[in-house]
């Protein structure tokens, strides 16, 4: 049937007698929905764009969208039978493209759900991928067998100091930029790991071993398998970032939960014995279900835990800006170094009473807060669930980025 003979009364009549939803003009629409990545982790930021109707919208906080728009005359199918397309697009991953076959799509009052796969990981990079029982990892799906071990060390580094392990699950890439630099700066190796077996974390860390021997092998640097470590991971990937503390409390300088799915994995034996820092988002409903912070306020008070809560006004699942998050973070790391990490390579213990603190998060007033902070034995609140900062100059960054609105460098 060629629609191109049809005024738009034909064409309505057309369209009733082959069971399409008919418009009038000017009928509106909304299109709602969410959009995460391959692993549901919500994706903030997403771009939407509704082709030919030239429509745009953002996904929020939590990954979801709404998209309102018009249509005042029939829309024509291309040579491939759509009409129209929905382009998805987001930092860091694979671009979809949905086709449209009919009105049908408009009138349907289900919410989309879209997965975008992030980019492959870059070839140039030194690494490999062996098989592993999935039935090993703590949370998440245990059907994948790949696991996959990377490392980046600069070409400056001749000595590598300590060693960054990352997840790759969420935000996690040992090519961003930042820490490319952070490693230079420090002359640290970055680490990434990937798969169903370990990116959310392992029964124990002593199954990646020989793994992690290999990378120093390949890299040319043989002292990467015992250097001390600090560790990150986002959402389920805290269960990664928390498994070394909890497996090897003596070689792991920090590490770092960024906007963690549940709170199970923050409290692992010896955690509270590692420097933590744990990123939550005041609108993340992972965060509003599991309230981390009141678990680290407990694990401050009934483990002296060295932990610290950052709550980011505002925020939601993934981060309000990668670029100003990882700048906190390595903030964090580099305090932990400077209290912790000898020239030998060897870590001095946490002092607590040599820290500084901070006051909670007001969750109900929400927003960007600036959060009271003072050394340990001047702090006027209770000293036993205040946040725990490693010095000074960490608690005067802790306090400035929780006020302060991160400026996006562009989504």
């Amino acid at each position: 049937m060629n629609m191109k003979k049809y005024s738009l009364w034909g064409w309505i009549l057309a369209a009733l007698l082959l069971g399409h939803t008919v418009i009038a003009a000017g009928s509106s629409y909304v299109l709602t929905g969410k959009v995460m990545d391959t692993d549901d982790n919500w994706l903030n930021d997403a771009k939407l764009t509704l082709s030919p109707l030239r429509v745009d919208a953002y996904t929020d906080a939590n990954g979801e969208f709404s998209l309102e728009f018009e249509i005042n005359e029939p829309l024509k199918p291309n040579k491939r039978k759509n009409i129209a397309t929905l382009v998805v697009a987001r930092r860091g991953h694979i671009t979809k493209k949905i086709p449209i076959k009919s009105m049908d799509f408009f009138s349907a009052s289900k919410s989309i759900e879209v997965k975008l796969s992030p980019e492959p990981v870059d070839s140039s990079l030194t690494g490999f991928t062996v098989q592993m029982d999935p039935k090993n990892s703590i949370i998440g799906r245990s059907s994948g067998t790949d696991a996959s071990f990377y490392v980046y060390i600069p070409e400056s580094v001749k000595t590598v100091k300590a060693a960054f392990y990352i997840s790759m699950h969420g935000i996690g890439n040992i090519k961003t930029p930042i820490l490319q630099k952070f490693a230079e700066d420090e002359q640290l190796a970055l680490v990434g790991m990937n798969g169903d077996p370990i990116k959310r974390g392992i029964s124990s860390v002593a199954l990646i071993e020989e793994h992690i021997q290999k990378l120093a092998e390949l890299s040319g640097h043989p002292e990467l398998a015992d250097v001390p470590i600090m560790t990150f991971g986002h959402s389920n990937g805290t269960g990664f970032s928390a498994s070394f503390p909890r497996d090897w409390p003596e070689r792991t300088i920090a590490w770092v939960a960024f906007h963690p799915g549940f709170s199970g994995y923050i409290q692992f034996p010896n955690t509270e014995k590692v420097p933590a820092m744990v990123m939550c988002g005041s609108i993340d409903k992972y965060f509003l279900n599991a309230r981390q912070d009141e678990v680290v306020a407990t694990m401050r008070k009934d483990r002296n835990a060295a932990m610290n809560v950052m709550v980011e006004g505002g925020v939601g699942h993934g981060p309000a800006d990668a670029e100003s998050t990882w700048a906190f973070i390595i903030d964090f790391l580099k305090a932990s170094m400077r209290i912790r990490l000898n020239e030998d390579g060897s870590l001095k213990p946490v002092e607590i009473e040599k820290g500084w603190l901070g006051a909670h998060y007001n969750l109900e007033a929400g927003g960007r807060q600036l959060i009271e902070v003072a050394p340990y034995h001047d702090f006027k609140g209770d000293q036993s669930t205040a946040n725990w900062l490693p010095d000074a100059k960490f608690a005067e960054i802790w306090q400035s980025y929780g006020q302060t609105q991160p400026a996006k460098k562009g989504r």
